[in-house]
């Protein structure tokens, strides 16, 4: 497979062609950095078998044909990038290579039958040149949350749309959600087994060599082979007794807050933790307590910080932990 260029990144195009090297190496395994979204990140060891396993996986979902093109448009050092690559070499799929960038769509002229972007690029691109996802026939959207706005978008471009559920230790998504459908459930790929402990998903797969692999997602089963995904639990906040999910107080806020924020619980005296919020770039907003009238009363928050620019890991999601260290030096607001 000899990949087609439409970057003029030089290091771009050595990191995909390295790669494609290293895959071809005789080791069976590849070695890869965890994302860091909720911690330090860790290289990790996968075995290229189980790469291939789950390359397989996806095109049995969306029927990927020999000599059909997929768009490479994330950094290949991430499990999203390297898994296109993987499936163009697995699948014998023509890969293209556009700029990991915001608008990675900008010097797309051609056809693309599958790709993968994160939130923010899909977002972007959405705002500079929407007529480029006519190009696209099937796009899956992972590395972070999709806003309600943002999905809303979504349901009107030309493309089939998913929702990716995965994280580097699952070998990319082990599940995914149409955007398109009113069904707001996560279907797992074939030859995969979950269920919950605790609430949160527990993920079983022999052909991606998972054996028993307890997440920090909180989820609800709503069968054998699908869930609602809540949040996570190393996020969810005890304020006074009470729970509360960060990420269905983003839901609740997306149509309120236009800019890139997140729900956080800090450590207080009384409470316990006192749920706030942090928003990126004070772009004009003037919020009061009145404004959160769609929350329960105990679920709003008890603080407001504005921060100049968030931290954000490689693969686009908001890094909190780094973020939050900057809350010392932002505007706070109590509410």
């Amino acid at each position: 497979m000899t990949p087609k260029f439409i970057t003029t990144n030089s290091q771009l195009i050595t990191e995909v062609n390295d790669f494609i090297a290293e895959w071809r190496k005789p080791s069976s395994t590849i070695s890869v950095n965890t994302s860091g979204s909720t911690g330090a990140p860790k290289l990790i060891e996968l075995c290229k078998s189980n790469m291939v396993a789950s390359a397989q996986m996806t095109g049995d979902f969306f029927d990927l044909k020999t000599n059909q093109s997929i768009l490479l448009a994330i950094s290949p050092k991430t499990i999203g990038g390297m898994m296109v690559i993987v499936r163009a070499i697995v699948l014998e799929l023509n890969l293209i290579v556009t700029d990991v960038s915001t608008t990675p769509l900008n010097a797309l002229n051609e056809p693309i039958d599958f790709t993968a972007m994160v939130p923010i690029q899909v977002k972007t691109s959405l705002e500079s040149s929407p007529e480029k996802f006519d190009l696209i026939k099937t796009l899956i959207v992972g590395g972070g949350p999709v806003s309600k706005i943002l999905e809303d978008q979504l349901k009107h471009i030309s493309p089939n749309v998913y929702h990716t559920f995965g994280m580097t230790e699952t070998i990319s998504h082990i599940a995914l959600k149409n955007i398109k459908s009113s069904d707001d459930c996560y279907h797992t790929l074939d030859e995969v087994d979950i269920k919950t402990e605790n609430d949160c998903l527990v993920i079983q797969s022999l052909a991606l060599g998972l054996n028993r692999l307890v997440t920090n997602d909180i989820v609800e089963l709503k069968s054998e082979t699908s869930f609602k995904w809540l949040g996570r639990s190393d996020f969810a906040i005890n304020s006074g007794g009470i729970k509360i999910i960060p990420s269905l107080i983003e839901q609740q806020l997306s149509s309120l807050i236009q800019q890139n924020f997140f729900s956080f619980g800090l450590p207080d005296k009384k409470l316990g933790q006192r749920h706030i919020l942090v928003i990126e770039n004070n772009k004009g907003l003037n919020l009061s307590k009145l404004d959160f009238d769609m929350l329960d009363n105990y679920k709003i928050p008890k603080e407001i910080y504005y921060i100049n620019k968030f931290n954000y890991t490689s693969s686009g999601k908001i890094n909190r932990s780094l973020t939050i260290k900057g809350l010392p030096d932002s505007k706070r607001y109590v509410l």
